[in-house]
């Protein structure tokens, strides 16, 4: 049988320190032996990505590199490898194989095809040859691709007939229409450094297109998709367009189906003389087209008075105006449930109020919605008053518009309790309005609740006294990307201030900001942003 021998572990110790010393006496003694020096480098920090939409940088910080004596100092450059391939395997797959100084590489669509992923990695390079770091890699990442296009506003789009806006970027060459099945194709040429609109006539009625812009290389630089509108017939609107009768929109309102479309014909106006109560739901536009929009002239104002809940009440694409003294779009007073009210692409001028809400009888709109549109010379009853215990709004949207010498925006009366569940403002100027010291959104009494408040991408410009809240404030509060000018007046206290609407104060005044603002006749300002930084911010009809 075997035996095995225990070892002493300092006996262990003391033989391994004896062969030691012995490697290093005969090395010692060997004066013709030369190992090379070893270069130590490495990263100290992992690659950043920072995104700058349609390009990005990979950054990473400096490595640093071991002393190796002072006939040998070593300097630290960076191996960058970017590849379609995440295991770095297939050269072939490399776009960016090279050796730098920098610690930084620019990515834009001239260096990566946008929408591929790809992969880097990168390393510590010592000038003495040696001495590689560990790679250091990034996740997938890719490029968006350069839009130029921007969105069609709905009244550059008729049935036959669509503006199409794009900006410029390096050598844009041509723009290509086609439906969106391939048929009927149209190559423009749009080389020109100074064209960056242009419109199409000759389209066919309710079909899709899709207009791309490409580059000298044939590089996409935008792709928009869009539908034409249909024509009134094929749409099955009510046509009143046969009509020379200012009256025949007052007659026809109550006369058809729920839910129907009435079409008005571009230019001419039409009257409501007298308070008038609709009784069902009706989206009232006029007809597609770019010409003058229809005009409706309020003397008094619409109500509600309907049997049952009301889906939509709609206005697109038309001009309403009436007397500031003393005319409403709409003034409720019976009692009525309306799901949503809507005002899309209009021009509403010269009215007390837009929508108000008066008398007992319980009256409930689930949402209010502003969009696409210019409201001005509005009176003290503002964009939205709620003027009794009985009537309330849940939500209201405010988005891409213009809101020109209001005195309110929205107004709760101070003697009733009431609730709003969240007001929300996106991508809209605001130009004497609120004004007077009023406010954004004045709810005073004790018990009153709302929810959220929200203001994104928003201008407010120059106004005589402008307020956000009055003591209700709500109970979140979000403000992102938007602004006011230096010559904007706002109250200062803790539920007044800009801070609390989450509006931030630019040192840049209205002359600055916007191309013609007109601080006497406030509708007749041009708001054109001409301020590079704001170019993203405000009601879109105004950027650049």
């Amino acid at each position: 049988m075997m035996k095995f021998q225990k070892i002493n572990p300092l006996r262990l110790f003391y033989r391994t320190l004896l062969f030691v010393f012995v490697i290093a006496a005969i090395n010692a003694c060997n004066k013709e032996t030369v190992y090379p020096p070893v270069s130590l480098t490495q990263m100290t920090s992992g690659i950043a990505i920072a995104h700058a939409d349609t390009s990005l940088t990979l950054t990473w910080d400096h490595g640093v590199a071991a002393w190796e004596g002072n006939s040998r100092q070593a300097m630290v450059s960076y191996a960058v490898q970017v590849s379609t391939d995440s295991t770095f395997s297939d050269v072939s797959q490399n776009v960016f194989d090279f050796e730098t100084d920098s610690t930084s590489l620019f990515l834009g669509d001239e260096e990566i095809t946008p929408l591929q992923k790809y992969f880097a990695r990168v390393r510590t390079v010592s000038n003495t040859g040696t001495g590689f770091s560990e790679w250091r890699r990034t996740p997938s990442f890719q490029l968006k691709p350069i839009d130029l296009f921007t969105p069609i506003k709905v009244w550059k789009l008729s049935h036959e007939a669509v503006v199409l806006n794009f900006g410029r970027h390096g050598e844009l060459t041509k723009m290509v229409v086609e439906k969106e099945d391939g048929t009927d194709s149209r190559e423009f040429n749009v080389s020109n450094d100074e064209l960056i609109t242009m419109q199409l006539d000759g389209l066919t009625s309710n079909t899709g297109y899709v207009a791309r812009l490409f580059r000298h290389d044939d590089r996409s630089l935008g792709e928009l998709t869009f539908t034409t509108k249909p024509t009134v017939e094929e749409a099955g609107y009510i046509d009143l367009r046969g009509s020379s009768d200012p009256q025949i929109l007052q007659n026809t309102l109550n006369t058809v189906p729920d839910g129907s479309t009435i079409a008005l014909k571009r230019g001419m106006a039409y009257t409501i003389t007298e308070t008038f109560k609709l009784n069902r739901g009706v989206t009232i536009t006029s007809e597609p087209g770019f010409g003058e929009q229809a005009q409706i002239i309020m003397s008094s104002s619409f109500d509600v008075d309907a049997p049952s809940p009301v889906e939509l009440i709609k206005f697109e694409d038309v001009k309403i105006t009436g007397n500031i003294g003393g005319s409403y779009v709409f003034n409720l007073s019976a009692a009525s449930s309306i799901n949503r009210i809507e005002f899309e692409a209009c021009i509403i001028s010269d009215q007390r109020g837009v929508l108000r809400m008066k008398d007992p009888g319980v009256k409930t709109i689930s949402k209010y919605v502003v969009n696409n549109s210019i409201v001005q010379n509005i009176g003290g009853y503002g964009v939205l008053a709620v003027d009794h215990v009985d009537a309330r709004v849940d939500n209201v949207e405010l988005t891409n518009s213009t809101f020109i010498n209001a005195q309110w925006i929205v107004r709760y009366n101070s003697s009733v309790v009431n609730h709003l569940n969240a007001m929300t403002i996106e991508s809209s100027t605001f130009f004497q309005a609120p004004n007077d010291n009023r406010y954004v959104l004045d709810m005073a009494r004790t018990g009153s609740t709302i929810g959220s408040f929200t203001a994104n991408n928003t201008l407010f410009g120059y106004t005589g006294g402008g307020r956000s809240f009055n003591s209700r404030t709500p109970a979140s509060v979000s403000g992102t990307s938007s602004f006011a000018t230096s010559d904007a007046t706002w109250g200062t206290s803790a539920t007044q201030g800009l801070p609390a609407a989450g509006i931030i104060r630019s040192s840049l005044s209205s002359e600055q900001v916007f191309a013609a603002p007109d601080k006497t006749n406030f509708t007749n300002s041009n708001l054109t942003i001409i301020e590079e930084t704001l170019f993203t911010v405000g009601d879109p009809r105004w950027r650049p």
